[in-house]
């Protein structure tokens, strides 16, 4: 598996993904962070981590619409999948390098905190809290991505299909609270990606929204393998 995420990261470093991915969520970060902080005065970063979360759709199908679309465009797919790795291995390798990247992208932004720590007296629990919680939520995003991109070999599909699921599992945060079916709304409200995000940008951390977004990644992780084990068997 070690040899699948070494590909696979060099493959985002050596085509415009991981650098589009990278530029437009630094940008968007950069921006939330000078209306929030530099103009707005705000000794946190909750603003620019609350509006990531709402926008953030928009960015991780980026990450993940190549991830498989390469492989069935090349014709290597048959051999990948017949080769000595599972799919198990291929799924979390590509997967892993996705989270690589997006932590790598996270950790530019840790001039942000630095800036305030210099200028102000921030909360550094609130601030770690906000950082562990966006990466759970991230991941989380990337694995629904990963899981959409498994169906088609179409790049530009993936990514639209991505963004759709992704922006439907953010508004049901909204939709589950003028919901009145009890049944209904628990069901809403777990699949909700966002719901338990706003704990963590409140700078609370507890083991309950922890928990959520690693199944939550790993159910969209199985979810995956099941799908490519299907197109092995096909």
């Amino acid at each position: 598996m070690i040899s699948m995420i070494r590909k696979e990261i060099e493959a985002y470093f050596t085509t415009p993904f991981g650098f589009v991915f990278m530029g437009i969520f630094l940008l968007l970060a950069g921006l939330t962070f000078t209306v929030s902080n530099l103009l707005g005065g705000n000794g946190d970063l909750l603003g620019m981590f609350g509006l990531l979360a709402n926008i953030s759709f928009m960015t991780f199908p980026i990450l993940t619409m190549r991830q498989y679309s390469e492989e069935r465009k090349a014709g290597t797919e048959h051999l990948l999948l017949s080769s000595r790795l599972s799919v198990l291995d291929i799924v979390l390798g590509k997967y892993i390098a996705a989270l690589v990247v997006f932590l790598l992208t996270l950790t530019l932004t840790f001039a942000y905190p630095i800036i305030l720590m210099i200028f102000g007296d921030p909360n550094i629990g609130g601030l770690l809290a906000s950082y562990v919680g966006f990466f759970l939520f991230g991941s989380a995003m990337i694995a629904v991505c990963s899981f959409i991109a498994s169906f088609t070999e179409n790049q530009v599909i993936a990514a639209i299909a991505s963004f759709g699921l992704l922006f439907l599992l953010v508004m049901l945060s909204s939709f589950s609270k003028s919901v009145e079916v009890p049944v209904l709304k628990q069901i809403l409200s777990a699949l909700a990606i966002s719901a338990r995000y706003d704990e963590f940008i409140r700078g609370v951390f507890r083991p309950g929204p922890v928990c959520y977004y690693i199944c939550y990644s790993a159910v969209f992780m199985f979810l995956t393998v099941t799908n490519i084990k299907r197109r092995q068997l096909a």
